[in-house]
């Protein structure tokens, strides 16, 4: 008489299987966060429920962990993108690098700006508030940045900067959720190009 042994998952240290865990979940998000339960995620992740348990008391622990690291993540990456001054390049060329590292950076981690960019039903109120604070944060530094941009282009007259930094936020915003919905036809490479002929359109 033979016996099927269950299969276990490897161990691994702690914050190794809180990453794992964590990613099983985001995963799981764009069919909506009910599909998110600690069954869905033990599955997803090939682990036993004890093993989630362990480490995350229940949904609502898992989803704020899951939310907290997401939304750091994805400051990290805007802020990686925004350039920090024009000594080494001009301020349209700098935008339109800015973007293009955005739209990549989007590519990358589809899950994570599916949630920050088009939130599925059910995300958290918390969660939507977070984002709309850094995205306030984000607008800023871009009004500034486009302030500076025209003293060092001289120009053009007239031209309102804060209004501009609101639309070159609303670009980049815009190329983001392009290249999750249509990538086949909005790629990185099209909409770098796209950006980079609008920002030196304001020369």
């Amino acid at each position: 008489m033979s016996t099927t042994r269950r299969k276990y998952a490897p161990r691994l240290p702690p914050q190794q299987r809180r990453e794992q865990l964590l990613d099983a979940a985001l995963e799981l998000i764009p069919a909506g966060f009910d599909a998110v339960t600690m069954e869905s995620v033990a599955k997803r992740a090939q682990v036993t429920k004890p093993v989630l348990y362990d480490l995350f008391a229940n949904r609502a622990g898992l989803i704020s962990a899951l939310l907290d690291r997401e939304a750091a993540r994805a400051t990290e990456q805007v802020a990686a993108a925004l350039p920090t001054g024009f000594a080494t390049r001009a301020p349209d060329d700098a935008f339109a690098d800015a973007v293009r590292v955005f739209v990549h950076a989007v590519v990358d981690a589809p899950d994570r700006w599916r949630l920050v960019l088009l939130p599925p039903e059910g995300t958290p109120a918390e969660f939507r508030a977070q984002v709309a604070l850094v995205r306030a944060g984000v607008l800023a530094q871009v009004e500034t940045l486009a302030a500076l941009g025209l003293e060092e282009l001289g120009g053009p007259a007239g031209l309102d900067a804060d209004l501009l930094g609101h639309a070159m936020l609303a670009l980049a915003e815009m190329a983001g959720r392009l290249v999750l919905t249509e990538p086949d036809r909005f790629t990185p490479d099209r909409l770098a190009a796209f950006v980079t002929r609008v920002a030196h359109g304001l020369r």
